[in-house]
């Protein structure tokens, strides 16, 4: 059965540490152990960064120690089903009730609490004033300003309090620690005044606070005060954060062990299993995007279980929205990257994943398809504009047509502008890493990949979304239709006639020739797939021929005068179950090449061997994917030797053409 989804909940005190940030807390713990007192620490980091999983693992430190006495907060629970008002009384009350339940002295908790309720009758005399919505800001200033005297007294019965329980034999406390946890769960500025309060009332020896808290929410809840925080009045608000705060304490983002973690989380919902996913890659694709918010990762981990448990139902009802494109040979572990850097894009940039809907093939992109997009708005300054983009486009990441179509796209949105590179590389990882041998499938395959996604797609508009099945494979009716195709995607007439001249060289050779959208024209021998050609890129076209490999060649590539011969395959000897088209290769040509008479011999006599190859020895054909991962499972150590050699590039033979 596969995990339903990861729980949105901080990691328990003791719980398993896949972010690795023990140290940290460890750390923490120790330097709260021999600190001197009082001290107050703010956890700072934005919302989702673990804060909460860091604080349980301080309080699991210290549950150990006998002479600790603990004291746990959640301020969002008091705020429920409360004013803003009444929930900062209660949360000053909970901390009193917890230290008097260190001592058994009636007396003293009787002076103590009629203490506390003295104070607080500035605030039951305001409480008429409840219902006109006082906010819990005025509260905190009417009781210290209206209550200096008193909140001393209190502060100094509380301060006898603590030294009495710390000198008592019977009694093991000798420190006190609070933790206040999502105080950036509730209105910045009652949680503003929730922060004085603690100071003008707990600053007691003995005492650590330690507060959960964005530093931004402080910014916010100051407005009223500072006015919109600028380079000029920056300094109040720290100067205010750093009297409250003796020790701010970053959350380490930056040093998550993000790879170790999302790869558990994928184990744990069974999406992968063990070591299917490259931790480092797991780590970039994830800090390209989303970026280390715990938070954020758990809604990326909770959308793909559920994409996975909607693909199993519909196996299991025996449903299938389309017919997918046997021609896809994508590796199945292959297919699961794709999908997880999908919905990393459909999370972090959905104006991206938005225009891969329209157009999965992004490496088409270009100034037409941004100009639908941007309406040329980023031309609004031409001049900045073209000196920008002269400036980056002599980065690797901006030098081809695509990415220039990208930026365009990115630049009139501030937030994508600034994370023009990260998007520009990822999608860069996505064409080199997942299809470098067969790129002529990314459209195709990025579109069935969306068509699962499109379950978890958040849109900002409540029209229907589109079916498209962009990723059925569209069979075209004949040669015709096909030519037809290929004029109307931009491919110049000598282009077309030349890649014809090699299906009229081809054709012989086969009993069935099938015209597809994705596949341009697929041979087939007794229903099997036996060879290929299609064209590739429009300004600099490669005509690509794909044959079977020859076992009486010992799976060797040729070596033919005018061509770049290939393997069609993806095999890594450090992660050697990553493989497709395995047992095919490939001839790439210029179209002028198929002038030369020699190559045209050549390609016949290749063709000829092809299909002699095939129907004499149909056991001999070279394993496919599925079949070269098995042996690997099975034969280990030899199999991973042959595969090594089989498809390597330098395998090959001097091709002698008899025609």
């Amino acid at each position: 059965m596969r995990c339903t989804g990861i729980i949105d909940e901080p990691v328990a005190p003791g719980g398993a540490d896949n972010l690795g940030i023990e140290i940290h807390s460890k750390s923490l713990a120790k330097f709260i152990d021999v600190s001197q007192t009082p001290l107050t620490i703010g956890v700072q980091g934005e919302w989702g960064s673990g804060k909460t999983s860091l604080l349980n693992s301080v309080f699991h430190d210290f549950e150990q120690k006998q002479n600790v006495k603990q004291i746990w907060i959640n301020s969002w629970e008091y705020s429920l089903l409360s004013s803003p008002e009444e929930a900062l009384l209660k949360i000053i009350n909970r901390i009193i009730d917890e230290l008097l339940a260190c001592d058994q002295g009636y007396e003293r908790g009787s002076r103590i609490k009629e203490g506390v309720n003295q104070i607080f009758k500035g605030a039951l005399r305001i409480s008429a004033s409840m219902a006109l919505g006082l906010e819990a800001g005025q509260v905190a200033k009417e009781l210290m300003e209206t209550g200096d005297k008193d909140i001393a007294s209190l502060r100094a019965q509380l301060s006898d309090l603590i030294e009495s329980v710390a000198q008592r034999q019977t009694n093991p406390f000798t420190k006190f620690v609070v933790y206040v946890d999502d105080l950036d769960r509730i209105e910045p500025k009652n949680a503003v005044a929730v922060l004085e309060l603690l100071k003008n009332i707990f600053s007691l020896p003995r005492c650590i606070f330690m507060l959960a808290i964005d530093y931004q929410v402080v910014v916010k809840g100051l407005e009223h005060k500072f006015g919109k925080q600028t380079a000029a009045n920056e300094w109040e608000f720290r100067a205010f954060f750093d009297k409250i705060i003796q020790l701010p304490f970053m959350m380490p983002m930056g040093q998550y062990d993000i790879g170790q973690y999302v790869t558990q989380l994928l184990i744990e919902i069974k999406f992968v299993a063990d070591n299917d996913f490259d931790k480092n890659v797991v780590k970039d694709a994830i800090l390209r995007t989303i970026g280390g918010n715990p938070r954020s990762i758990k809604r990326l981990i909770n959308s793909l279980s559920l994409i996975a448990l909607f693909s199993d139902t519909k196996r299991e009802l025996g449903l299938s929205v389309s017919e997918p494109d046997q021609d896809n040979e994508i590796d199945a572990t292959q297919k699961k990257l794709l999908l997880f850097a999908l919905l990393c894009i459909q999370i972090a940039y959905p104006q991206i994943y938005s225009l891969l809907i329209r157009e999965p093939d992004f490496t088409s992109w270009d100034d037409e398809f941004a100009f639908l997009e941007t309406e040329k708005a980023e031309e609004k300054d031409k001049e900045t504009f073209d000196r920008d983009l002269a400036i980056v486009s002599k980065a690797e990441y901006c030098d081809e047509d695509w990415e220039q179509s990208l930026f365009r796209i990115c630049y009139i949105r501030p937030r994508l502008r600034s994370r023009f590179r990260d998007i520009s590389l990822f999608l860069n990882f996505i064409k080199t890493e997942l299809f470098r041998d067969n790129l002529s499938e990314l459209g195709s395959v990025i579109a069935e990949i969306l068509d699962e996604t499109s379950v978890t797609n958040v849109t900002s508009t409540d029209a229907p979304t589109q079916d498209k099945k962009r990723f059925t494979r569209t069979i075209y009716n004949g040669l015709d239709e096909w030519t037809s195709k290929l004029r109307a995607e931009g491919f110049s007439e000598q282009t077309i006639a030349k890649t014809l001249n090699i299906h009229e060289i081809i054709t012989p050779h086969s009993d069935e020739a099938v015209f597809s959208e994705t596949g341009g024209c697929t041979y087939y021998f007794n229903s099997k797939k036996i060879s290929a050609l299609t064209i590739r890129s429009k300004k600099k076209p490669i005509i690509e021929v794909r044959f079977l490999k020859d076992a009486r060649r010992d799976y060797r590539l040729p070596k033919i005068k005018g061509i770049t011969t290939a393997h069609v395959r993806r095999f890594d000897p450090e992660k050697p179950t990553t493989v497709a088209f395995a047992n095919f290769y490939c001839l790439n040509m210029p179209p002028d090449a198929i002038d030369d008479s020699a190559i045209r011999n050549a390609l016949r006599q290749l063709a000829r061997e092809n299909l002699e190859h095939v129907s004499a020895y149909p056991e001999k054909i070279y394993p496919g994917s599925a079949a070269i991962r098995k042996e690997l499972e099975t034969n280990g150590e030899v199999a991973l030797q042959r595969f090594n050699k089989e498809l390597s590039d330098e395998y090959t033979y001097s091709f002698q053409s008899r025609d």
